[in-house]
């Protein structure tokens, strides 16, 4: 090679790596980031993300760090002497060994950068948008220039426009033309609400019409809305394919994979009987705790009334906030906001019955008593007794927690009533990690007009 067409190559590929270095150090915006959420199919950019995590290490060795610049200067004083001692052949494997490890962290994020252009052009999103791209992809380029001029430098003949790679790449963009078409055009389906609850449409079958309208209402970002039918169905073939082979759906990379997956039992029987035996697996483990919460409750001493109650239950309930908020069928409930600052052992208005818990959250052992008259006061061993009078609109009054609750205790039918409340704290074992009951209640329910509030035993 004429050395004055070498030394234009080295200035060259000097002045580009000089660049790449200096650019990101005096222009690149402080704090450049990006995010981008949902699901696209942007198989360019997972293999970049992928190959990344694979070679991050590198960039911690100190002369990748520095980009292209310490191979490009390293190769141009190796080159320099391998020719004052003419030793060309061995300062071209020099160059060529120097700087093939840096073009290959330079080569495989522009490719794929334009894969993703080609066959999903929304997919810049995911690359950061241009913005970022310039400062990553275009840098990569611009480093990957300055090397390949550096190897066109030393070559034993003048360089010339290789022929095969040019049409290999013209082969590759033919080839993925049709599949880009292919890829981006299709027809999209956003069914409306009246649709999904009416008849199926025609051309679709049930379960893909179920999981078409199901789909579109969990993707309801803008490009989820935008996505073919078939890559849509493709999608949801491809995770159930998943289900079919390990049995479950693998944990998802992005919230817009699960949303998908939640709609995919429509027309995936796989995923339909993973779900089914996960539901009875978790309606066996419930009932197996229930079970050893009313086990734990039940081994705590019987109360024994002086007086034979009309009723008697015990059950197990769970609070939090200090409180238990307590309504007949068809009022509202939210008295236990009246409560304050834990001065009120109960609030009552007619419907609604709210207590003051000595913990703040937590499971509690309520055992129910219902009477016809007034039953005698009880205070020993417990740490609060009150009583309050109440009225019940409906007859029926069903303590609860909302999941669990005590049997009608109001006997008598609608009416006025004393409901009056023991309550005492249970030692808790903090090394178990099972929740156990931390309070005991006694509730007892009997007939009565006396309106005002009543303390017998105040421990808080």
């Amino acid at each position: 090679m004429p050395r004055r067409l070498s030394a234009a190559l080295w200035a060259c590929a000097l002045t580009g790596a000089i660049m790449a270095f200096a650019l990101p150090w005096l222009f690149l915006p402080e704090g450049l980031g990006w995010g981008a959420f949902g699901f696209k199919n942007c198989v360019g950019n997972d293999l970049s993300s992928d190959i990344y995590h694979l070679v991050f290490p590198l960039y911690y060795v100190p002369p990748f760090g520095y980009g292209a610049l310490p191979f490009v200067g390293l190769g141009l004083l190796a080159w320099l002497a391998c020719a004052r001692r003419r030793r060309p052949g061995l300062g071209r494997w020099i160059v060529w060994t120097l700087l093939l490890p840096q073009m290959f962290l330079n080569a495989y994020q522009p490719p794929l950068f334009a894969m993703d252009m080609v066959l999903e052009p929304s997919c810049l999103e995911w690359w950061g948008g241009w913005h970022v791209v310039w400062w990553t992809v275009g840098h990569d380029v611009l480093e990957l220039v300055a090397s390949t001029l550096a190897l066109l430098a030393v070559r034993t003949s003048a360089p010339r426009l290789p022929r095969g790679p040019v049409v290999a790449a013209l082969v590759v963009v033919l080839a993925l033309t049709p599949a880009a078409d292919a890829t981006r055009g299709g027809k999209v389906t956003v069914p409306d609400w009246e649709e999904c609850h009416g008849a199926v449409r025609q051309g679709y079958s049930e379960e893909d019409w179920r999981f078409l309208c199901e789909a579109r209402d969990s993707l309801m970002d803008e490009p989820g809305t935008r996505m073919p039918d078939g890559r849509l169905f493709a999608y949801g073939r491809h995770l159930c394919r998943l289900v079919e082979k390990g049995g479950r759906l693998p944990d998802a990379r992005n919230g817009d994979e699960f949303d998908v997956a939640r709609a995919l039992p429509a027309n995936c029987p796989a995923l339909a009987r993973v779900n089914e035996r996960n539901q009875a697996e978790l309606k066996r483990e419930e009932e197996e705790y229930y079970a050893r919460r009313r086990a734990e409750c039940a081994a705590l001493p019987r109360h024994k009334p002086r007086t034979k109650p009309v009723r008697q239950a015990t059950t197990h309930m769970s609070v939090e906030f200090y409180a238990l908020d307590t309504s007949e069928e068809g009022f509202d409930g939210g008295v236990s906001e009246e409560l304050g600052s834990g001065d009120e052992v109960m609030v009552a208005v007619p419907g609604n019955l709210a207590f003051h818990t000595l913990t703040e959250m937590g499971l509690l052992c309520v055992t129910g008593e219902s009477y016809r008259r007034r039953p005698p006061v009880e205070t020993e061993g417990w740490d609060v007794v009150a009583e309050i009078g109440y009225r019940s609109p409906t007859g029926v009054l069903e303590i609860s927690d909302g999941s669990r609750a005590l049997p009608d205790l109001a006997v008598g039918g609608p009416g006025h009533y004393r409901v009056r409340v023991h309550q005492r704290e249970l030692g808790v074992d903090h090394d178990r990690e099972e929740p156990q009951a931390s309070e005991e209640w006694l509730i007892m329910v009997y007939p009565g007009r006396e309106k005002e509030p009543r303390t017998y035993v105040k421990g808080r």
